[in-house]
């Protein structure tokens, strides 16, 4: 077996305790990356002028909804529990703040949130 004298580990246990370390580093970059543009996206909800139960059911929305799931009105009214017309005005409002995309090829009607 190699040690290395100064830590009294092996080379093996040394490389493998940095390549956790990487792993975590590369994680938290990955979490802080996808934290500021789901900010982003949330400080332009907010900044909308809307009344608040709007805004309030564009973030559960916007929430429920992971990054690159395809949604329409109908799971928007799921998520929120409500009729098609308020499902179908809150899908209008996310387009009025582009911040989502439609998607071809998969049904009329549906989108993705804009990366």
């Amino acid at each position: 077996m190699i040690y290395n004298s100064n830590v009294g580990k092996t080379i093996v246990e040394k490389n493998t305790d940095s390549l956790k370390k990487l792993a975590v580093a590369a994680n938290k970059l990955l979490i802080d990356r996808q934290k500021s543009a789901i900010g982003y996206e949330k400080s332009a909800i907010e900044q909308q002028k809307y009344n608040e139960p709007t805004k309030a059911n564009i973030i559960k929305v916007y929430n429920e909804i992971e990054k690159k799931q395809i949604f329409g009105t109908k799971e928007i009214e799921v998520i929120l529990g409500c009729s098609s017309s308020t499902a179908r005005a809150v899908m209008a409002k996310l387009r009025d703040m582009n911040v989502v995309t439609v998607v071809k090829g998969k049904g009329k009607g549906k989108y993705i949130f804009t990366e």
